[in-house]
């Protein structure tokens, strides 16, 4: 009869000791208040299993699974860098320069290259992980910006705009 008082204590203990198991979908976490000199350098595809979860390729929406990016100093300031994607099944080559856009979140990557003053032609968005073991990934996409101009009657009527976004996850090798 004692022994059965013990039972479902160590039940519990069983149960508690289960689901403290380590989450591996928690192994990488935003970075906070990284420097530019840790993100540079070479990254390649990740391999991280759901990495493009939610998106659906098609004609306005690229998964760049073959995402090569270098990051690298640019003119020889320590706080402007140049970013280099290019994913070339999907025929993205394309180089960011300058300093990347402070923001509250201190775990972004912020780029543009304007095509005029109103309206930027590519922004590129990147979220910087970090692991236990100290290893960088880069999540995230470049968007091209487009406007096209509708003629009715040979005269403009308006501009319609198009977004074509080339996700890509990349790990620092």
């Amino acid at each position: 009869m004692k022994r059965m008082r013990f039972l479902p204590l160590l039940l519990l203990l069983g149960i508690l000791l289960v689901s403290c198991e380590k989450d591996s979908t928690k192994e990488w976490e935003k970075y906070y208040g990284y420097s530019l000199d840790e993100i540079k350098g070479s990254y390649t595809y990740s391999n991280i299993s759901g990495a493009f979860d939610g998106l659906t390729e098609n004609n306005f929406c690229h998964l760049c699974d073959d995402a090569e990016v270098g990051i690298s100093s640019y003119m020889d300031s320590e706080s402007s860098i140049e970013f280099k994607i290019n994913c070339p099944k999907a025929g993205l080559n394309k180089s960011f320069t300058g300093r990347p856009v402070l923001n509250e979140n201190g775990f972004l990557v912020l780029m543009s290259i304007p095509s005029t003053a109103e309206y930027p032609d590519y922004e590129l968005t990147v979220y910087v992980y970090r692991n236990a073991k100290g290893e960088i990934r880069l999540h995230g996409f470049a968007r091209h910006i487009y406007y096209e101009i509708v003629i009715e009657n040979d005269m403009p009527v308006h501009h319609v705009k198009t977004v074509v976004n080339y996700y890509f996850d990349v790990k620092k090798g």
